[in-house]
């Protein structure tokens, strides 16, 4: 352990620095977020660019007050589906989410839910850091010059350097950084929306027509409310970060609720609104025009030091979850924060390739994580009620309580795999064409549904004498047979 951890380490700071930059359970004296915390946390990760993103891509199929509805709604519900059983877990023993999933997905299982995680976190990251990028070619037209696409590039380039910088330096620095950051950008979320008010008026905003609206306006709405639903979904990818380090289960839920639902609504509001009125979806483009040469690009600054502070809890995150990867687990921190940062590059080589692709990879989200968050939250719910083995999820030993047959967890890969499939029979992620039903269901929600109800029934009647069906109670004297840490 010497070369993860450096020569002359004393246990209790090995201890230390495996909770905070590994896998080891949190105990609540090392959580680092309170309730001003919590809050300031999760709403400053609201409040990142990719908000006003998804407000841009909204402004495409939807006007202001029937976009605003659509989001929203599907948003709460996307929150409450993928934060429920995820948070409540990884706060209650204070696991990283993806040791979470072996509960339900088993040993070996859970490296597939691994790849889709990653994939998300490093999506998010690169969108996060291209639009970083799109506010620095912004400032500098401001100021009178023309650079190409190489300042987007560069942009990225900055953003990934910095959010190294702040990730290798731990949690606290996040949570110090984010207490001032979250006030500022609400404060500028709202003299934005004021000044849009002022200079074109509510009559004008409402009156604004969609961007790119499609030949079927309910499909519009319908579609509206699924990048909503798949909008709080892609939460899952944070929420095990966020509530294994908040110390009250009440930081959990709340802040959650209250600013990656209603919060980020309204930001996602004051870029519909102003892309609207504005005649582009790309924020970076409006908030000079809506805020005029100071304030816009005030607002512009702000925005990206919260793209860098969002991209450090995604790579913090990403870099958590390499500690899975047999070859990455005794490797010191910053290698693994390297790793995120290497698997970002294809954004500084095709930025805008990659960003215009923005629709796609939302709806890849709510294809890949409404069916694993369904199963996770029968899982927890109906299967083990509340009551994880913490000791089973660090055993790989064929006897441990989540190995199951080989490692896998059949019954929830079958249900993970029988709901992406039905969500492509309901709606294509690519393209956007949709089944017929898809009007009176939505993908997302039946998905979720569907695949929890599947996993259920399959864990009930077809897996009882299962290993890791029951949650068992560990004794003082128990020791790990095989650990996988």
């Amino acid at each position: 352990m010497e070369g993860r951890f450096g020569p002359q380490v004393t246990p209790a700071e090995i201890i230390r620095q495996e909770s905070q930059f590994g896998r080891l359970p949190l105990l609540p004296a090392e959580r680092e977020y309170g309730p001003l915390g919590a809050h300031a946390t999760c709403f400053a990760y609201a409040v990142a660019t990719w908000c006003f993103m998804i407000g841009g891509i909204v402004s495409n199929r939807a006007g202001a007050i029937q976009g605003a509805v659509a989001l929203t709604a599907g948003v709460l519900v996307g929150v409450f589906i993928t934060n429920m059983a995820t948070a409540l877990a990884c706060h209650r023993y204070g696991l990283e989410q993806v040791d979470y999933c072996k509960t339900a997905f088993g040993q070996r299982g859970t490296r597939i839910v691994l790849v889709f995680y990653i994939i998300n976190q490093i999506g998010w990251n690169g969108l996060i850091l291209v639009m970083f990028g799109n506010g620095i070619r912004n400032v500098a037209r401001a100021l009178g010059y023309q650079p190409g696409v190489w300042i987007v590039s560069a942009g990225v380039i900055v953003g990934l350097w910095l959010t190294y910088l702040l990730v290798t330096r731990g949690v606290h620095l996040l949570n110090v950084s984010n207490a001032f950051i979250a006030p500022g950008l609400a404060i500028l979320t709202v003299a934005m929306f004021l000044l849009l008010l002022w200079r074109h008026g509510w009559a004008a905003i409402v009156a604004a027509p969609p961007l790119a609206p499609g030949p079927d306006r309910m499909l519009d709405y319908l579609l509206v409310f699924e990048w909503g639903v798949a909008t709080g979904i892609s939460w899952w990818g944070a929420i095990g970060f966020l509530a294994r380090n908040t110390k009250r289960r009440r930081d959990v839920v709340y802040p959650q609720l209250l600013q990656l639902g209603l919060a980020m609504c309204l930001v996602c509001y004051v870029s519909l609104f102003s892309s609207l009125v504005a005649r582009t979806d790309d924020p970076t483009e409006w908030m000079v025009p809506i805020g005029g040469p100071v304030l816009g690009l005030v607002a512009l600054l702000f925005v990206a030091l919260a793209n860098i502070s969002t991209s450090a809890i995604q790579t913090f995150t990403c870099g958590l979850a390499f500690r899975h990867l047999g070859p990455l687990k005794e490797r010191p921190w910053y290698q693994l924060v390297l790793w995120t940062v290497v698997l970002t590059l294809p954004y500084v080589l095709w930025p805008e390739e990659l960003y215009r692709r923005g629709s796609t990879f939302l709806s890849y989200n709510g294809t890949i994580y409404a069916p694993i968050c369904g199963v996770l939250f029968a899982d927890f719910f109906a299967v083990r009620r509340g009551r994880v083995d913490v000791w089973g999820i660090f055993d790989d030993d064929s006897s441990g309580a989540y190995h199951y047959r080989g490692g896998y967890n059949w019954p929830a890969l079958v249900a993970v795999a029988a709901g992406i499939g039905l969500f492509y029979a309901l709606l294509n992620p690519l393209t956007f064409e949709s089944a017929p039903l898809f009007r009176w269901t939505t993908a997302s929600l039946p998905v979720s549904v569907v695949s929890g109800l599947l996993y259920w029934g399959l864990m009930t009647f077809g897996a009882r004498r299962a290993a890791g069906t029951r949650a068992v109670i560990a004794p003082a004297a128990r020791r790990l047979l095989r650990p996988n840490i």
